[in-house]
């Protein structure tokens, strides 16, 4: 599925109404259309594309990037419990956070990939101690 806008690029998109009744009869084959938030562009994608059929994926924005959710910090629906309880998996869209049971797999396990920090080098936080200690030394009179 192309989840990316075709014109700028953004991750950014939302399933878009359906217009009139081709649109709606595509939709019975998995073609669905798609718009982004940010430009307005619209564009059809299909889940059949690249073997996506075989992998969960979000009931609301169809994103594959799923975590797992624990019943003890939500309750599902009597839906999801007798889902849950014929065998299928927890998953969690991290997009819209939108919690729902399936029996396909994950495809991808989301991962917070920009969130990464540099690491401090212990040395070198120590050398920008000891210069504000020095610096904070000299600006006090001596008593």
């Amino acid at each position: 599925m192309q989840l990316s806008c075709p014109k700028c690029g953004t991750r950014d998109v939302r399933v878009s109404h359906r217009r009139g009744l081709i649109e709606q009869f595509k939709g019975l084959f998995g073609i669905y259309p798609l718009r982004c938030r940010r430009c307005k562009e619209r564009w059809s994608t299909s889940t059949w594309e690249a073997g996506a059929w075989k992998f969960a994926r979000c009931p609301k924005c169809y994103r594959q990037q799923l975590t797992s959710w624990n019943e003890t910090f939500y309750n599902p629906p009597r839906k999801v419990r007798i889902l849950l309880t014929l065998g299928a998996k927890r998953h969690r869209c991290a997009a819209c956070r939108c919690n729902f049971a399936s029996f396909k797999p994950r495809k991808e396990k989301f991962e917070w990939r920009h969130q990464e920090r540099p690491v401090v080098e212990p040395e070198a936080n120590n050398e920008v101690r000891q210069t504000a200690a020095a610096e904070e030394q000299t600006i006090r009179p001596a008593s």
